[in-house]
């Protein structure tokens, strides 16, 4: 559960059913296969190896490429969840406006609102994940649960209703089901890379599991295959329920809504009343996952990093290995993001795109130093202690189509807006606008280094 939350988001399948119709259903396929599978048995064969520490991302990267690139792979991986963090707490009110009034209450005309309850929710979320991993995991595992019945309720249903007599409101067939592989389904493409991003987040409480070198790669391995079952009938359900025009018309912030409302009333239910208890159900889970990505990424960052790499109040662990100040600072740095874009924006769906484009380059960044450690160590070290791959050259290869996968990930989050440009100057900004935050970050983070009484090496 600690793993399915935070990765699973029911809100990625109307996200993606919104920009790609039915395509979207063979993409998620390919993207289980081809980058979330492999990736998740890097993580789990690294871990495996690293159960004794609690860095995460951090030790599995440096047991192969040592402290320096553990450093940059990590910090990147943290500047990509301020991203993240940034678009969530964002997308909270939306919620709560949907289970209080059953519709979304934040138009383009009041979205200046939006900073205000995301600071409030930044500073809420933050003090329950200081409270300790204990507290927030049991809220993991009830959000997980009903994660589980909302989303299978959902996928029942909608079948259920199929096979009565409802007609689709999507026509699936070859044609309609393969993607067109233009400019525009490669910047989505990065979307779905970014959907199954997640397996590395219990890697940080692997000591906490009992027998971890058993339990924990079988549950990475249950996660991921749970994970992607759910993204594929999901997206054939949604299919069922809502056509593309319908979707498309109600946009990223509102389709996972909309797609339960009209399940509803298909099957002659109050729609309004269905869609307050799925937003109040959904509030709870998102709450959830998002404590344990405000708190994970800062345990992979400073838990094991060198004595003197960073200020000593970032690095500073609380009685049960907690990093609440840490946790703090982070907060201060999300809310300076949240109140910088939105305020003055005048499109929310706009907003919605650059933040979940912003997230998706620079998610991919640490995910392809973590795959080049994993090369590096089958190179020179035998399988560890739990593997899918026990052949060296399948390992290779596995691992050099991730990193290809990823990097097509990572230019194609900003090519639309490159591509739509009318003027140079205009491209020039949309790739200033979309890769230079991201790198600049991470190039700060990489030169606060040197700066530092104990340099990473």
């Amino acid at each position: 559960m600690l793993i399915f939350v935070p990765t699973f988001g029911f809100n990625n399948i109307t996200s993606n059913g919104v920009a790609l119709g039915p395509a979207a259903v063979p993409s998620w396929l390919l993207v289980c296969i081809f980058y979330f599978l492999p990736l998740t048995a890097i993580i789990a064969e690294l871990a495996s190896v690293n159960e004794n520490k609690s860095g995460g991302i951090y030790s599995w990267i440096a047991t192969s490429l040592g402290h320096r690139w553990a450093f940059f792979g990590t910090w990147s991986y943290f500047i990509s969840n301020l991203f993240y963090l940034q678009f969530v707490f964002a997308r909270i009110p939306v919620m709560a406006s949907w289970a209080l009034f059953g519709e979304n209450r934040f138009t383009d005309a009041n979205v200046s609102l939006l900073p205000y309850y995301s600071i409030l929710l930044c500073l809420i979320l933050t003090w329950i994940a200081s409270r300790g991993v204990r507290t927030f995991s049991k809220l993991s595992n009830l959000g997980g649960k009903l994660t589980f019945a909302v989303t299978g309720g959902f996928i029942i249903f909608a079948f259920l209703a199929y096979l009565k007599g409802t007609p689709s409101a999507t026509e699936f067939s070859v044609e309609s089901m393969t993607p067109d592989f233009s400019t525009s389904y490669f910047a989505t493409f990065s979307w779905l890379l970014l959907a199954v991003a997640g397996a590395e987040v219990g890697g940080t409480y692997i000591h906490e599991v009992e027998k971890p070198l058993k339990n924990f790669p079988r549950g990475v391995i249950m996660a991921t295959m749970l994970v992607g079952v759910a993204y594929i009938l999901g997206s054939f359900a949604v299919g069922l329920v809502a056509s593309p025009e319908v979707l498309a018309e109600a946009g990223l912030k509102d389709a996972i809504f909309v797609v339960h409302k009209l399940l509803a009333e298909s099957l002659g239910i109050n729609g309004i009343l269905v869609v307050r208890l799925f937003a109040l159900i959904l509030m709870v889970t998102s709450v959830a996952a998002y404590v344990v990505w405000i708190e994970s990424p800062l345990r992979a960052m400073f838990s094991e990093v060198p004595a003197g790499t960073f200020p000593e109040i970032l690095t500073r662990k609380d009685a049960d290995g907690g990093l609440s100040h840490a946790l703090w600072v982070q907060a201060g740095v999300v809310i300076i993001l949240i109140a910088i874009p939105l305020i003055g924006l005048e499109s929310i769906d706009a907003f919605f795109r650059l933040v979940t484009d912003l997230t998706a380059l620079s998610l991919v960044i640490p995910y392809i130093i973590l795959t080049v450690a994993y090369l590096v160590f089958r190179k020179n070290n035998n399988p560890g202690p739990f593997t899918m791959m026990r052949s060296n050259k399948l390992a290779h290869s596995v691992a050099l189509g991730t990193i290809l996968v990823s990097i097509a990930g990572f230019f194609g989050a900003g090519i639309d807006y490159y591509v739509d440009a009318e003027t140079g100057w205009e491209a020039a900004k949309a790739i200033l606008m979309t890769y230079g935050g991201p790198i600049f970050l991470i190039a700060l983070g990489y030169g606060l280094t040197h700066f530092r009484k104990s340099p990473v090496r």
